[in-house]
């Protein structure tokens, strides 16, 4: 049993002052250090008055991209709770599924989250609480506000707490197939991740000792992508823990992420190839003042190299490809300043591993160590489809590394479309659309696509006699999911789906098979 927990590794690493953490560009409202820090423990204490939060209880987190967003996990993770994070633009049946999974005490989220909240727990008896954050001040409502200022009057109740096995995070993913799944971090998970930034750092700073070797506090970047999202959630902590500031983007658009990079003189970014792509197809540089930024972080899904050349020639600046998923907490390998090879996906974070493989031998990309989840929470079977018996992390990747160490992806073997860095998967899409009483059958399969990278494509087997037509069956499912996982790709309608001799579809025969879209 240890004490520590996840936010105390990160705040006891920062400068408690005055001094800005983050802003968000639309409200222009900031947070200090000392307002994260005590915020964070006020809260905390609140909920442990209030609900008696403690060791092993999940907490729903179902919010936008806000200022207090990392204040609320933390709070949670003080209380030895476990933080579930949950994309708010998901539909009923989507929270239903995540919080089924989850089985949380308490929720957290906005008024636009109470509809669904209520519809999914028509019992009031079996309805957990609901917290709120900004309600109206007429609201009788448990807020935010009123429990961190509850908290502030009473003494924070430190819990005992076990690193490797208490969850601290749970965040939704497809894994390499199937419906989206939970995948628990545990607090060791966290720290390991932390400490490999710190170590990421450390090597940046033994190739170029200067200053301009590691990111200055006085620098300003980024925070663009969902703190739903691994991608988004790792980099808040590790722009906390560095003491940088950092811009808060909640609802993206390219010209209000153009303009903060305009007026915050914003000089580090880590976005998906989607927004990616756009900056170097649009004229950007011409419209804006964008000769701050100097870095680009780019992961979630592949970047191609003309998008790469594009921006580093419009916009002057380094370009860096990572990698990584969130059953890995966030990253396995990246590129780096003085480390970065073009096409390549970087090299391993970190290197006490054993490769079955040797140079320039395609295979499956494994990984193995203190970053590697603890598990899928309420499926043993699918954890260990995933993670096999010595450890090995399956990412369904294929590719291979040079005789330097740098890795490539090559293809893929998992089923996973990425839509502008988003998992959208095949099985579940299917699931759906099988539920129409005019669909026989039916294969979902990604095209390409220039600015969001994949697009979900139906082909599907009809009813003999259906009458149901190809847009009928796009919007009966768009109905259903969130708007990432619609069918951009359209419906073509076939004679049969490709299977293997085993009922499994062949995905790369709708791909390559000449159809008419009807």
């Amino acid at each position: 049993m240890f004490v520590p927990v996840e936010i105390e590794f990160i705040l006891q690493r920062i400068v408690s002052n005055e001094r800005v953490a983050c802003v968000n560009a639309e409200t222009k409202q900031f947070f200090t250090y000392n307002q994260i820090k005590e915020n964070s423990y006020a809260l905390a204490t609140g909920l442990q008055t209030k609900f008696n939060l403690k060791r092993g209880d999940n907490v729903a987190i179902i919010l936008p991209n806000c200022l207090e967003y990392p204040v609320v996990i933390f709070a949670v993770m003080l209380t030895g709770g476990c933080a579930t994070l949950i994309n708010p633009a998901q539909t009923i049946s989507e929270l239903e599924h995540s919080f089924r999974l989850a089985k949380p005490k308490l929720c957290i989220g906005t008024e636009d989250c109470i509809v669904k909240f209520e519809g999914i727990y028509k019992d009031l008896s079996k309805r957990p609480p609901f917290v709120l954050l900004n309600a109206p001040t007429t609201s009788h409502s448990i807020t935010i506000e009123n429990l961190t200022a509850l908290g502030k009057k009473q003494t924070f109740q430190q819990p005992t707490i076990d690193t490797r096995e208490d969850a601290a995070l749970i965040l939704f993913s497809s894994g390499t197939t199937g419906i989206p799944k939970g995948v628990v971090l545990t607090h060791f998970n966290l720290i390991a991740a932390r400490r490999q930034t710190q170590e990421l750092a450390k090597a940046v700073r033994r190739r170029d000792p200067q200053p301009s070797g590691t990111i200055p506090v006085a620098e300003c970047l980024a925070a663009v992508l969902p703190f739903y999202h691994t991608y988004g959630i790792s980099g808040v902590f590790d722009n906390l823990m560095g003491g940088l500031r950092f811009v808060i983007i909640p609802n993206f658009s390219l010209h209000l992420f153009l303009q903060a990079v305009q007026d915050y003189k914003i000089t580090v970014v880590s976005l998906v190839p989607a927004i990616a792509v756009q900056l170097a197809k649009q004229p950007v540089e011409h419209l804006y003042d964008l000769s701050s930024l100097r870095v680009i972080r780019s992961g979630a899904s592949a970047l191609s190299a003309d998008t790469i050349n594009d921006l580093k020639r419009k916009l002057n600046c380094t370009v860096y490809q990572g990698y990584g998923m969130t059953e890995a907490t966030v990253r396995s390998h990246a590129n780096f300043k003085g480390v970065n090879r073009e096409g390549s996906i970087g090299v391993v974070m970190d290197r006490d591993t054993h490769e079955t493989l040797g140079p320039n031998q395609e295979g499956e990309i494994c990984v193995r160590g203190p970053i590697v989840m603890k598990g899928y929470v309420g499926d043993a079977e699918a954890t260990r489809a995933t993670i096999d018996s010595q450890g090995w992390l399956h990412t369904g990747d294929v590719g291979y590394y040079d005789e330097e160490g740098y890795f490539f992806i090559t293809d893929r073997m998992k089923e996973l479309i990425k839509y502008k860095g988003l998992q959208v998967s095949p099985t579940e899409l299917e699931r759906i659309l099988l539920t129409h009483p005019d669909v026989v059958d039916v294969a979902v399969a990604p095209i390409a696509d220039p600015s969001a990278g994949e697009i979900p494509r139906a082909y599907i087997v009809k009813r003999q006699g259906g009458a149901v037509t190809s847009d009928e069956l796009a919007r009966f499912l768009s109905d259903k999911v969130s708007a990432y996982k619609r069918l951009r790709g359209g419906v073509v309608f076939i004679d049969a789906v490709p299977k293997t001799s085993t009922g499994k579809i062949v995905r790369r025969a709708l791909t390559t098979k000449t159809m008419s879209k009807l």
